[in-house]
């Protein structure tokens, strides 16, 4: 009869929660419509195939979001009976939602709206927040991709903490429940982490191309000016540092200023032996910017006499985040973005 009554709950909440996805779905699609309809036709520019790409990939995260509900679901459960469970629910969804719809329009507002006139000509090139031609260190909307990290981490703690209450509490159906939402969690964003590495393309960017580094925005542009070789086989690159004014919300200061991450700098030959600076000159790499300012760097390289097929890389210095990070460059068997020489 107990077991009877447990499936007949958990046959209930499924019930009222995947009926309220299509609700959940609806009311989010209903918002891009509004926008799309009272703003139009600013965003006519922006409806690219890039960009359904991109509604795809979103609608995915807001339904991964969203199946967090059967991690609430288990307290409901465990701490309210009969009439209140739905009332509790209804709660749920309701807060969930509004949350959901303060983020969605945040999102429109903040990071396409301004660019829809300039989209990228898709999602997997870059953020949806750059200039056409373009090239950076992720293949994922870097905001995303740290929003989804830190939800990441704060579920898995949540999970794993929710299970050993559980457990110590003599509760091992709701233990195991937990435990099992962890790992269905888990999979899913490990599948995305892989997928977008495995989805990842080598690039070998010419004189004059520029790389975007997206740590949650995408402001600064690396390019390579000159190449040359001096006597006693040293080698030195000038590299560019711009600060892309384009890529900032109006609403940021134009006077503050940003200070780029550590980078790495290697210079890889084609057998694949790497090359390390051996003196700078110039501006550091570590110099603060504005929106609109730029400044040179001369790196100088040591390199034997047989180093053929010079190839540049520069990339944020790998920190363990970075592994795991949807999209990042220093991810798990992500591809590199190179500048030729």
């Amino acid at each position: 009869m107990k077991s009877k009554t447990i499936m007949k709950n958990e046959t209930n909440a499924a019930r009222f929660w995947e009926r309220g996805r299509i609700l959940y779905n609806a009311i989010l699609t209903v918002v891009v419509l509004l926008w799309l309809v009272l703003s139009w036709p600013h965003f006519r520019p922006a409806l690219t195939l890039g960009s359904f790409e991109a509604f795809f990939i979103l609608g995915l995260l807001a339904n991964l979001c969203y199946s967090a509900a059967y991690l609430a679901e288990i307290f409901i459960q465990l701490l309210a009976s009969g009439p209140s469970r739905r009332r509790a629910r209804i709660a749920l969804f309701v807060l969930g939602t509004l949350f959901a719809l303060v983020l969605e329009n945040y999102w429109i507002a903040d990071e396409i709206y301004p660019y829809a006139n300039n989209p990228p000509p898709n999602l997997f090139a870059g953020t949806a927040t750059m200039p056409t031609a373009f090239a950076t260190n992720m293949n994922f909307p870097a905001p995303l991709a740290v929003v989804g990290f830190l939800a990441a981490i704060g579920g898995l703690i949540l999970a794993v903490a929710s299970a050993l209450i559980f457990w110590f509490a003599r509760k091992p159906r709701f233990a195991r429940s937990a435990a099992l939402t962890a790992g269905v969690c888990a999979v899913v964003y490990f599948a995305l982490l892989f997928g977008f590495s495995a989805g990842s393309h080598e690039t070998v960017l010419a004189h004059g191309q520029e790389k975007y580094f997206c740590e949650i925005d995408c402001h600064l542009a690396y390019s390579v000016l000159d190449a040359k070789l001096h006597p006693n086989d040293h080698f030195v690159i000038t590299l560019r540092t711009r600060f892309d004014e384009t890529t900032t919300s109006p609403n940021r200061p134009k006077d503050a200023p940003l200070t780029p991450s550590p980078r790495e700098v290697r210079l890889i030959d084609s057998a694949g032996r790497t090359y390390a600076p051996v003196a700078t000159a110039g501006t550091p790499l570590l110099t603060p910017l504005k929106p609109a300012d730029s400044y040179t760097t001369q790196l100088e390289f040591k390199l034997p006499q047989d180093a053929t097929g010079l190839r540049l890389l520069i990339n944020t210095i790998p920190q363990w985040p970075d592994r795991v990070v949807i999209g990042d460059e220093n991810s798990w068997f992500h591809k590199k973005t190179y500048f030729a020489l």
